[in-house]
């Protein structure tokens, strides 16, 4: 049974194994996140269809992963961060060991979808259980564990993906990554009984997903659509452009994409020293400049190296800029952390979806160069943009402590 516990955090060092396997959970759920991007070339081939019908395998996972992060806040306070997060890690590893087994199109799209909703409580509830249990002197070093996990798991995703995909199949992915985080699962089960619930009080009114979209978080959620769109939603085509114009196998391009997940592991380590000597206006120009340079390199990229050092651009480009929009996203609704944190992630990953499947039908009817060239323009449009709406930070030492 869980213990609940009050306003006082609970010894952390009893709450370790339990931290440890929730942290394990986070690097499975990251690993699947990303392993099927190398694949949309081999999946397009095996299944018949195009580059923009495959990568419905993307869309339909990030979409109930986007659209799920609604749900797992009101569930989590009423049965417990940890419960919930057993239950969706059950339902994830059976979905996603299941994945490769059917020969129907469709059944790939459902179980993506299903693996995807399961997903979306991994993360934002482990961060949100450590917040409940962690002390606040000790919590940025957790929270900088939980997320340099979740970088090295996408950094070996679409390198590990490519390999087994080249070794022995697309389909072998699934049930290997199923296996292993079924054994994840029973690990976290075996530590479920250590769950601290903190008891509410309940004299004041928890706030809601009305009174956050009332709030200076609003242009901060389109800021973050739009992100997604252009990120998200864009990098996974890379492997389809790799596959048309320099005719590589599974193997070179998951580990020519698995250079984003390095370098953008890379600078999240380095990012508080780097706050010290610029603003964060500066930070966005840098990161948003980066990635859309990157996209016009690509669109016009006559060497598969040049499209590696794209990769790093991307990583690198992409941590700047959205740790900075990410850290305004927790100051814009001091009163309902929870409730923003949500908030920010759908709109993520509606925007990834949403952005998914634009690149997708932009690329079957316009090709690789226009739609990445165009990407790149948006992403020098989106840098502005960002830069404008954010305006200043009252102190930007605040963010540099915030990311040690």
């Amino acid at each position: 049974m869980s213990r609940t516990m009050n306003q006082e955090a609970p010894d952390s060092e009893q709450q370790r194994p339990l931290l440890l396997a929730l942290g394990a959970a986070t690097f499975m759920v990251s690993l699947d996140a990303r392993v099927v991007a190398p694949l949309l070339p081999t999946i397009a081939h095996d299944f018949q269809i195009s580059i923009a019908r495959a990568g419905y395998v993307l869309s339909s996972y990030l979409l109930p992963y986007g659209l799920f992060q609604l749900v797992y806040g009101p569930l989590a306070d009423r049965f417990g961060k940890v419960r919930v997060s057993l239950l969706a890690m059950t339902v994830f590893s059976a979905g996603t060991a299941l994945c490769g087994a059917f020969a129907s199109f469709a059944a790939v799209i459902t179980l993506r979808a299903l693996t995807g909703a399961a997903a979306a409580a991994l993360i934002p509830l482990t961060i949100a259980y450590i917040g409940d249990t962690v002390p606040y002197a000790k919590r940025q070093a957790a929270l900088a564990m939980l997320m340099a996990s979740s970088g090295a798991a996408q950094a070996l995703s679409m390198s590990i993906g490519g390999t087994i995909a080249s070794v022995l199949s697309w389909r072998a992915i699934f049930p290997i990554l199923g296996v292993l985080s079924g054994l994840v699962t029973v690990h976290l089960g075996a530590n479920a009984k250590l769950e601290a619930r903190r008891v509410p009080d309940g004299s004041a009114r928890r706030p809601g997903y009305g009174d956050a979209l009332r709030s200076p978080l609003l242009p901060i959620l389109a800021l973050v659509a739009g992100e997604g769109f252009l990120f998200m939603g864009g990098f996974p085509f890379l492997s389809g452009l790799l596959e048309q114009r320099f005719r590589l196998g599974s193997l070179a391009i998951g580990a020519i994409l698995g250079v984003t997940g390095v370098a953008q592991l890379l600078a999240a380590r380095f990012l508080p020293r780097l706050l010290r000597r610029v603003s964060e206006q500066e930070l966005l120009i840098a990161g948003g400049g980066a990635m859309g340079s990157a996209y016009l390199l690509c669109a016009w990229a006559g060497s598969f190296v040049w499209v590696a050092l794209s990769c790093a651009l991307i990583g690198a480009g992409f941590s700047f800029c959205h740790s900075t929009i990410q850290t305004r996203a927790t100051e814009a609704f001091p009163s309902g952390r929870g409730t923003s944190l949500a908030l920010f992630a759908f709109s993520l990953f509606l925007g990834s979806a949403l952005g998914s499947m634009t690149f997708g039908q932009c690329i079957e009817r316009f090709g690789y160069t226009e739609t990445f060239g165009a990407a790149g323009i948006l992403l020098f449009g989106f840098t502005a943009l960002s830069v404008q709406a954010l305006g200043r930070p009252p102190k930007l030492a605040d963010l540099a402590e915030k990311l040690e």
